[in-house]
């Protein structure tokens, strides 16, 4: 568990899709001290390398990257891409497969987007999920009773 802010950050995909039935892949991240939504992606699929173009811009705007970056090992995560946008400057730790509960911060984080923004929506386009979901992350704020589980 990270100790304080910009130590460790969990990084997680979920899906959804659009009233016509095709697919939304959402990227999600945050800091798991703070529990701050760092990453907003929402698009019809997100390639290693576009997933690496985002990070930058979030490690910019933090002024670097955290100490380790919690993940899965999902294709984007285990990809050359990240591998070497990585190579040495912050740790990447891998969650054992079918272990979700292992990321938690992040699984807890989705499942309040899945109940509180994914369910209670029907997206016409992929750019109105785009907006509702970048405004919910925008102003995702911990529970009391959540940051005091953990």
């Amino acid at each position: 568990m990270a100790d304080a802010p910009n130590v460790v950050w969990a990084i997680d995909f979920q899906f959804d899709s659009t009233i016509d039935g095709k697919a939304i892949k959402i990227a999600s991240m945050i800091d798991e001290h703070t529990r701050v939504s760092l990453l907003n992606i929402v698009e019809r699929s997100i390639t290693a390398e576009r997933l690496v173009d985002e990070l930058k811009k979030v490690f910019a705007a933090a002024g670097g990257p955290p100490k380790v970056l919690r993940m899965d090992n999902g294709p984007e995560f285990i990809s050359q891409a990240l591998q070497q946008f990585c190579d040495g400057r912050f740790g990447m730790s891998y969650i054992p497969p079918g272990t979700p509960w292992n990321n938690g911060h992040i699984e807890s984080f989705n499942n309040r987007l899945r109940k509180e923004c994914l369910n209670r929506n029907h997206w016409n386009t992929l750019l109105e999920a785009r907006v509702v979901i970048g405004d919910f992350k925008a102003e995702w704020r911990v529970p009391v009773s959540e940051s005091t589980r953990f």
